[in-house]
């Protein structure tokens, strides 16, 4: 990265370099060579202390950018590995709930509506742990995202509880045309779709950010 104090710089240099040299020449022309030459060594110091300074200031910075950089760059991996966690979460909580997942020879804690064990939890778990690494990293709002995850995790355990209620023919179901109606589950669907696209959108944000 260019310094862009460095063209500034050597203009200053350059004026200093002409003055003293048109000072020199001056006393120079007065017939007072000793006069000059003490005043040529005085400019030349001058201008090396100044060289020197510079250089080092120019250092730090240089320093200060490459730590910047290289904390961008650790924050934006963190970003990225929690977006594949979140992509993951998302996938196991469909298969769950409307594929596979959700079929005979499920565990007996799957039975009774819970999330222990499976592949759902698992998944949710690794998020927390994603996000509480993002959270350390960009410490701005304590655990902003951590408390993302945990609230995915409670509409997720929610939601397997009220599955686990339509399962045994919850009395508070509705049932039109055969299809279960549980209006407590859409609003569990609906909380869930909605802190998703939530999260999804707050990452992308911050990847812009620090992009």
């Amino acid at each position: 990265m260019k310094n862009p104090y460095a063209p500034g710089f050597w203009c200053a240099i350059a004026a200093l370099v002409l003055l003293s040299a048109t000072y020199f020449y001056g006393i120079m022309l007065a017939h007072q060579i000793d006069k000059a030459l003490v005043f040529l060594d005085s400019a030349t110091a001058l201008i090396a202390v100044m060289a020197i300074v510079v250089v080092a200031w120019a250092s730090v910075q240089g320093q200060r950018i490459k730590k910047r950089q290289f904390e961008q760059g650790k924050t934006l991996v963190l970003i990225w590995d929690t977006k594949v966690a979140l992509r993951r979460v998302e996938t196991v909580f469909d298969q769950y709930f409307w594929g596979s997942y959700w079929q005979p020879g499920r565990t007996f804690q799957e039975v009774m509506g819970e999330l222990t064990g499976t592949p759902l939890e698992k998944s949710l778990e690794t998020l927390k742990k994603q996000c509480l690494a993002l959270d350390k990293q960009v410490s701005e709002d304590g655990w902003h995202w951590l408390n993302n995850a945990r609230e995915l995790s409670d509409v997720a355990t929610k939601m397997a509880r009220e599955r686990y209620q339509l399962d045994v023919c919850d009395p508070r179901s509705e049932v039109t045309g055969g299809a279960v109606i549980n209006r407590d589950f859409e609003v569990l669907v609906y909380t869930w779709t909605a802190r998703l696209k939530s999260f999804d959108h707050q990452l992308d944000e911050m990847e812009v950010q620090y992009s």
